[in-house]
């Protein structure tokens, strides 16, 4: 299933029922496609022919910039961390729950090595919860839903 900062209705039956059983939950789109980044904005354009990003809800221009206030919660606490924001978001995740495993996809190999290297961002409780509570209080524009584009 798709599983971020914006696209967390796993949260409500799925991961609960994995934590019980003991299951590893290994999401997919993890930084949302790149908008958890901080790198796409309404200018941003995706390859024609091969970027499912074209059909992703939150990427659409409007979308990109309803979804703002989330990608700039998200870069103050990279500010905060010495991070990336995509490290943050993944940070967030590993903090979250232990059975969560993300797989952040990339082309690229400087991207890979961001996304391991979240593994070097801790978030204390505090900071966790914080930051948790202020995505709880965000609208999420072009919302998937579970497990879908």
């Amino acid at each position: 299933n798709i599983y971020s900062m914006v696209e967390r209705d796993s949260e409500a039956e799925i991961i609960p029922y994995c934590m019980e059983h003991n299951i590893g939950f290994v999401p997919f789109s993890p930084i949302a496609s790149g908008l958890l980044s901080g790198k796409i904005t309404t200018e941003t354009q995706f390859e024609r022919n091969d970027d499912v990003r074209n059909w992703v809800p939150q990427l659409s221009k409007r979308n990109i910039a309803g979804n703002q206030p989330i990608v700039e919660l998200v870069k103050k606490y990279a500010d905060m961390k010495g991070a990336t924001p995509a490290q943050v978001s993944l940070a967030w995740m590993l903090h979250k729950y232990p059975n969560v495993v993300p797989i952040p996809g990339s082309k690229n190999k400087e991207r890979i090595i961001e996304n391991l290297d979240s593994v070097k961002v801790e978030l204390t409780d505090a900071e966790f919860s914080s930051l948790d509570e202020a995505l709880h209080g965000l609208k999420v524009y072009g919302h998937r839903g579970l497990g879908g584009f």
